[in-house]
Protein backbone atom coordinates (compact mmCIF):
# COMPACT_ATOMS: atom_id res chain seq x y z
CA UNK A 1 0.00 0.00 0.00
CA UNK A 2 1.21 3.86 -0.34
CA UNK A 3 1.05 6.20 1.72
CA UNK A 4 -1.66 8.05 0.59
CA UNK A 5 -3.83 4.53 0.90
CA UNK A 6 -2.66 3.80 4.16
CA UNK A 7 -3.37 7.42 5.10
CA UNK A 8 -7.16 8.14 3.55
CA UNK A 9 -9.02 6.24 6.51
CA UNK A 10 -6.96 7.63 9.48
CA UNK A 11 -7.60 11.34 7.50
CA UNK A 12 -11.66 10.26 7.23
CA UNK A 13 -11.80 9.24 10.86
CA UNK A 14 -9.87 12.63 11.83
CA UNK A 15 -12.62 14.36 9.89
CA UNK A 16 -14.94 12.64 11.51
CA UNK A 17 -13.97 12.70 15.36
CA UNK A 18 -10.56 12.02 17.20
CA UNK A 19 -8.37 8.85 16.08
CA UNK A 20 -6.24 7.48 19.30
CA UNK A 21 -2.68 7.18 18.43
CA UNK A 22 -3.14 2.92 18.52
CA UNK A 23 -4.77 3.33 15.26
CA UNK A 24 -2.21 5.40 14.03
CA UNK A 25 0.26 2.77 15.21
CA UNK A 26 -1.12 0.18 12.80
CA UNK A 27 0.19 2.25 9.56
CA UNK A 28 3.56 2.91 11.37
CA UNK A 29 3.78 -0.83 12.19
CA UNK A 30 3.57 -1.46 8.44
CA UNK A 31 5.91 1.31 7.65
CA UNK A 32 8.49 0.15 10.45
CA UNK A 33 8.00 -3.79 9.42
CA UNK A 34 7.93 -6.52 11.41
CA UNK A 35 9.97 -6.40 14.63
CA UNK A 36 10.74 -2.94 14.44
CA UNK A 37 12.25 -2.03 17.46
CA UNK A 38 11.17 0.85 19.66
CA UNK A 39 13.57 3.75 18.18
CA UNK A 40 12.19 2.51 14.81
CA UNK A 41 8.48 2.57 15.46
CA UNK A 42 8.71 5.63 17.19
CA UNK A 43 10.44 7.12 14.54
CA UNK A 44 7.49 5.75 11.83
CA UNK A 45 4.81 6.60 14.32
CA UNK A 46 6.54 10.49 14.04
CA UNK A 47 6.72 10.19 9.89
CA UNK A 48 2.81 9.04 10.06
CA UNK A 49 1.78 11.33 12.05
CA UNK A 50 3.92 13.91 10.18
CA UNK A 51 1.66 13.35 7.01
CA UNK A 52 -1.37 13.80 8.36
CA UNK A 53 -0.35 16.75 9.76
CA UNK A 54 0.64 18.04 6.37
CA UNK A 55 -2.75 16.81 5.24
CA UNK A 56 -4.22 19.25 8.24
CA UNK A 57 -5.30 16.06 10.74
CA UNK A 58 -3.34 17.45 14.33
CA UNK A 59 -2.48 15.95 17.66
CA UNK A 60 -4.44 17.40 20.89
CA UNK A 61 -6.10 16.53 23.91
CA UNK A 62 -9.66 15.82 24.76
CA UNK A 63 -10.74 18.13 27.49
CA UNK A 64 -14.38 18.52 29.26
CA UNK A 65 -15.98 22.14 27.89
CA UNK A 66 -15.96 23.36 24.33
CA UNK A 67 -14.01 22.46 22.28
CA UNK A 68 -13.82 19.49 23.42
CA UNK A 69 -10.40 19.34 20.98
CA UNK A 70 -7.55 21.31 21.56
CA UNK A 71 -4.91 21.08 19.05
CA UNK A 72 -1.29 21.22 20.16
CA UNK A 73 0.35 25.31 19.35
CA UNK A 74 3.35 25.33 17.58
CA UNK A 75 5.27 24.48 13.91
CA UNK A 76 5.07 21.01 12.59
CA UNK A 77 8.33 19.96 14.22
CA UNK A 78 7.40 21.78 17.19
CA UNK A 79 4.89 19.45 17.64
CA UNK A 80 6.54 16.06 16.39
CA UNK A 81 9.49 17.38 19.01
CA UNK A 82 7.05 17.23 21.93
CA UNK A 83 5.13 13.86 20.54
CA UNK A 84 8.59 12.46 20.43
CA UNK A 85 9.59 13.24 23.70
CA UNK A 86 6.15 12.33 25.32
CA UNK A 87 6.72 9.05 23.86
CA UNK A 88 10.37 8.89 25.25
CA UNK A 89 8.78 9.58 28.78
CA UNK A 90 6.10 6.98 28.67
CA UNK A 91 8.94 4.23 27.39
CA UNK A 92 6.70 2.43 25.01
CA UNK A 93 4.69 2.73 22.11
CA UNK A 94 1.50 5.03 23.32
CA UNK A 95 -2.33 3.58 22.94
CA UNK A 96 -5.42 5.21 22.64
CA UNK A 97 -5.85 7.42 25.18
CA UNK A 98 -2.27 8.17 25.86
CA UNK A 99 -0.08 10.88 24.82
CA UNK A 100 -2.57 12.68 22.40
CA UNK A 101 -5.76 12.75 19.96
CA UNK A 102 -5.34 12.87 16.47
CA UNK A 103 -8.33 15.19 14.27
CA UNK A 104 -8.51 17.25 11.80
CA UNK A 105 -9.92 21.17 13.19
CA UNK A 106 -10.80 22.34 9.72
CA UNK A 107 -13.50 19.29 9.60
CA UNK A 108 -14.98 20.55 12.36
CA UNK A 109 -15.26 24.51 11.54
CA UNK A 110 -16.70 23.55 8.13
CA UNK A 111 -19.46 21.72 10.22
CA UNK A 112 -20.07 24.01 12.28
CA UNK A 113 -20.12 26.52 9.31
CA UNK A 114 -23.42 24.16 7.53
CA UNK A 115 -25.44 24.52 11.00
Amino acid sequence: MSDEEDLEPLLKYAREGCVGLSVVVVVAEMKAGRGATFVEMTAALLAVVGMLIDRGAVPGDLVDGEPRFVAWQGSKSEILGRLACEIKTLGEIPATGEVCWIHDPAATEADRGRV
